[in-house]
């Protein structure tokens, strides 16, 4: 069998008008969708998942008012962006129904690949819940046909290693293991217990319980199935300590490609996850020209369209400026025009603390020209940018790959090597942007920096950079790294 990966993700406990209750004030109900996209989007980055499986308490209160809405806003944040099943438990802070009824999924048996989830909606009397008799017996009649191995999937916790009087098990706990044990069950999931408890045995049965979503650290889990074996990596959205990350590349509502961000918003998150730093950057040409022009690279081609005109940087400097600080720098996306000017005018030559170059647009028809010329022209740009002194050559080779051209792999040493005569650091960017570890591993050898950018264009992806930090470390080949990474130079 080949192997399986199941993202788990247990109580989300989103709310749209979540406020503190007392002894809750640690669940970020707020968030809860957008910490579930963010789940979604790191699991996909870090290797991708077969199914996903949630766990239960999806919603802080579903009996509230606003539980329908909620429940829509978070089914979109979750089957909008996968392609793969989704097996659904019902918890006690849900109604099971209006749960059930938003996936269109039913309890019991579904199988997946090579093998069979049996999925349970136990019946809640608040807290606690009772496995039935019909339930129990679905499981001994499954087991009794041949199949692959059996994963059985219920929100309370069946064998807590830690707390053995844990209050809220299920109540007949004990013969429901025992149905598992005869059953050869291979794993039992669990949800509710926010703490999480690592995978244990009992009786030849393995038991795992999700930690909370919704609690810092913000951790889903990947249980990788390889025959009747598993194994289980609980991953954390808020950043390490160690190494201290800063995400370079944060855009703000100034950005015609925004989707509901803010620089307030991403300076929240940056605290929230733990960054050690924050640049907020926006896409100078789009502070000077119309958006018509931008999108098709007019500006470029014709730089008098952001050479002239009023444009929007007066209102971003007097709106974004005020929000740096000893961890918030801003600065700007800058590119080269058709004459191989910077896109900055003389009044904004001075102020930007941090300049990302970058290279969207081409001053001819990418179509117009045959591989060596179009690697050519980009290299070209390329020194442009490391001459004017950028910091960071935001998402490099990106053009090949949304032109739908074979990226010149024989220039990454080239390009390493301008990088580190000019003192320029080499983004990672996992926003729409593949990211080859060799071109990685060429920039470590020559000594380049290497800086992690979001490139937010949307709150989930502020400050998501654990898929970053991987990269990294595949390309250096371990794991401290803190020593290959940019850090913005002292404040101007």
């Amino acid at each position: 069998m080949e192997d399986f990966r199941l993202l788990v993700i247990s109580d989300n406990h989103y709310s749209s008008a979540c406020s503190a209750e007392a002894g809750q004030s640690s669940r970020e109900c707020l968030l809860g969708a957008e910490l579930t996209r963010r789940a979604i989007e790191d699991a996909r980055f870090r290797g991708g998942f077969d199914a996903v499986a949630l766990m239960g308490d999806l919603l802080e209160d579903g009996a509230a008012p606003h539980a329908a809405g909620d429940l829509d806003v978070l089914r979109a944040e979750i089957l909008d962006h996968i392609d793969v099943p989704v097996l659904v438990v019902p918890g006690n802070h849900d109604n099971a129904d209006a749960v059930l009824a938003a996936f269109g999924f039913t309890p019991g048996l579904h199988e997946i690949g090579d093998y069979r989830f049996l999925t349970f909606a136990d019946q809640f009397d608040g807290n606690l819940a009772a496995r039935g008799d019909r339930g129990r017996q679905s499981l001994l009649d499954m087991s009794a046909q041949r199949g692959g191995p059996i994963i059985v999937l219920q929100h309370n916790p069946m064998n807590p290693a830690i707390e053995s009087d844990y209050p809220y098990m299920l109540t007949n706990r004990p013969d429901v293991m025992s149905d598992y044990a005869r059953a050869g069950v291979t794993l039992s999931i669990s949800g509710h217990y926010h703490a999480g408890q690592e995978l244990n045995l009992a009786e030849g049965v393995g038991y795992f319980t999700a930690p909370a979503l919704c609690e810092l650290p913000f951790r889903y889990a990947i249980v990788t199935f390889r025959g009747a074996q598993c194994e289980v990596e609980v991953r954390q959205l808020s950043l390490p300590a160690s190494p201290p990350l800063i995400d370079c590349h944060a855009h703000t509502e100034f950005a015609y490609c925004g989707q509901g961000i803010s620089a307030d918003g991403m300076i929240d998150r940056a605290r929230l996850f733990g960054a050690a730093g924050l640049c907020i950057v926006e896409h100078a040409p789009q502070l000077y020209c119309s958006m018509d022009d931008f999108w098709v690279g007019r500006h470029i081609a014709n730089p008098a369209l952001w050479r002239q005109g009023p444009g929007r940087m007066a209102r971003f400097r007097e709106e974004i400026l005020p929000k740096r600080s000893d961890t918030v720098r801003v600065g700007l996306e800058v590119e080269l025009d058709a004459d191989f000017q910077i896109t900055l005018r003389d009044e904004d030559l001075a102020w930007p603390e941090v300049l990302l170059g970058a290279v969207h647009f081409l001053p001819v028809a990418m179509d117009e020209l045959d591989d060596a010329q179009l690697a050519d022209l980009f290299m070209r740009i390329c020194r442009g940018l490391i001459d004017y002194k950028v910091d960071v050559l935001a998402h490099p080779w990106r053009l090949f790959s949304r032109g739908g051209r074979v990226t010149p792999t024989h220039l990454y040493g080239q390009l390493a090597a301008m990088l580190a005569a000019g003192g320029v650091a080499a983004e990672i960017n996992l926003h729409k942007n593949p990211n080859d570890p060799q071109f990685i591993r060429e920039c470590i050898d020559r000594g380049v920096k290497i800086a992690f950018g979001s490139d937010s264009h949307a709150m989930h992806q502020a400050c998501a950079l654990q898929g970053h930090l991987d990269i990294l470390r595949q390309a250096a080949g371990r794991d401290d790294v803190e020593g290959l990474l940019w850090w913005p130079r002292a404040r101007r």
